[in-house]
């Protein structure tokens, strides 16, 4: 019998293949998984619309931590039922950061995605948005067309320099003081929410509300926004495809998110 009671998987480079599917192993060893008493929970870097249709896919019946951990969303219903958004100091900082130093953005909000710039990373979403049964397309909002975006709950802020070196040093001047939890998802974009906001520290609170101790949950993945989970449960596995100091905060290492990494694992520690 197994040891755990729940499974927190991040998406990208880890619950889903290079070409943004779930691998059929995957998926079977997930219902077997949920057979066997396991809840299963995603808990990603994307916006809700990013990750609900996968969320529809697998059948499951838990939230989703979404935005690095900003805050919790209910399928079932449609909302956010927990959150904490961007400081209002902050996010004017990061407005004014965003007017004079002609960088691009990408910003989560309750009604969907905001963006300046970013074409390729628009495109992209809204290429994949148009594939998706209608009442799953995501809203990609002109960030002009929002003017007073300080009146709005802003969950992530995703800031991109075309050029890493000028990031870095306006990161370094303008926004490693702020109030923010950071995590560099590339050299040429960095993640930001609320302080207090980490996959790790939404996990948490979402396991005490099921009475699941932290102990009891395995958790999958290959970033540095990983790390905050990896450091609190019971079975950290990081992906084959992770990078070494990535896999050096786990208790396991598996193989690529393009090989059945997550089957694998699960076959071999949790459900044998």
């Amino acid at each position: 019998m197994t040891p755990y009671q729940a499974i927190a998987l991040d998406m990208d480079g880890t619950l889903l293949t290079r070409d943004h599917r779930i691998s059929t192993a995957t998926r079977e060893a997930l219902e077997e998984a949920r057979r066997r008493g396991l809840k299963v929970i995603l808990v990603t870097g994307r916006h809700y619309m990013m990750a609900r249709p996968f969320h529809h896919e697998l059948g499951l019946d838990t939230p989703i931590i979404c935005s690095n951990g900003a805050y919790l969303y209910d399928p079932a219903h449609d909302c956010i039922v927990r959150g904490d958004p961007l400081p209002k100091p902050a996010l004017a900082t990061l407005l004014e950061v965003l007017e004079g130093e002609s960088m691009g953005a990408l910003i989560h909000l309750s009604e969907g995605i905001a963006y300046l710039g970013c074409q390729e990373q628009v495109t992209k979403m809204r290429g994949w948005s148009a594939r998706q049964p209608e009442h799953l397309n995501i809203a990609l909002l002109p960030l002009e067309e929002r003017p007073d975006l300080l009146a709005e709950s802003v969950w992530k802020f995703e800031l991109f320099g075309d050029d890493p070196a000028q990031l870095h040093d306006v990161v370094a001047s303008r926004v490693q003081p702020l109030p923010l939890n950071q995590d560099w998802a590339a050299p040429y974009a960095i993640e930001l929410v609320e302080r207090r906001c980490s996959k790790g520290n939404r996990l948490t609170q979402w396991a005490a509300s099921e009475g699941i101790d932290m102990a009891q949950i395995v958790a999958f993945g290959d970033n540095n926004n990983d790390i905050s989970m990896f450091a609190q449960v019971g079975l950290a596995v990081a992906m084959g495809n992770a990078a070494p100091q990535i896999r050096a905060q786990a208790h396991k290492v598996t193989a690529d998110h393009n090989e059945d990494g997550i089957a694998l694992a699960l076959q071999r520690w949790v459900l044998a």
